[in-house]
């Protein structure tokens, strides 16, 4: 019953996400307050690329489907651990771009979840991952990761709204 746990947690952090990030007009999403270095481009593309390693190849691998549309080293660039959020503003995917990766994503991470057993759950990951080592751990992680972010899209909206 840990896969149903996982999905629940995971499609739960997606909707307050999808809330959250509903509240932000298209202008916005790249506007960054002085008092906080993030943007929602920043964010949601970090998620994205977060999500990749944690629910895509730490599941099943590197994903064909997701490397056709999403240039992973561009996003390693623009919104990786290292990245600031202000930098090549203009090569970045747009709101409207992110967010069809954004649904890609979690489309294919369901679909990956559902291909798991009880017991591929205590499995190491298929790739490395720096933060965890069993596939279990990795879909834990991608849940708590998007929920740290909720909270910096929250406080983000209100400094914007202020």
């Amino acid at each position: 019953m840990k896969i149903n746990l996982l999905k629940d947690q995971i499609l739960f952090t997606k909707e307050k996400t999808d809330k959250l990030i509903a509240d932000f007009s298209q202008e916005a999403w790249f506007e960054t307050p002085n008092i906080l270095n993030t943007n929602l481009n920043w964010q949601i593309g970090h998620i994205i690329l977060a999500n990749y390693l944690h629910g895509v190849a730490s599941i099943s691998g590197s994903n064909s489907a997701v490397k056709e549309r999403i240039n992973i080293p561009d996003f390693v660039k623009f919104y990786g651990p290292n990245s600031n959020p202000i930098d090549f503003e203009n090569e970045k995917p747009t709101q409207k771009e992110l967010l069809k990766m954004y649904d890609l994503m979690f489309s294919i991470i369901e679909t990956e979840i559902e291909k798991l057993s009880e017991v591929d759950l205590e499995d190491n990951t298929v790739v490395p991952n720096p933060a965890v080592k069993t596939k279990y751990e990795a879909l834990v992680w991608l849940s708590h990761h998007q929920s740290w972010h909720n909270g910096q899209i929250a406080v983000l909206n209100r400094i914007l709204n202020n």
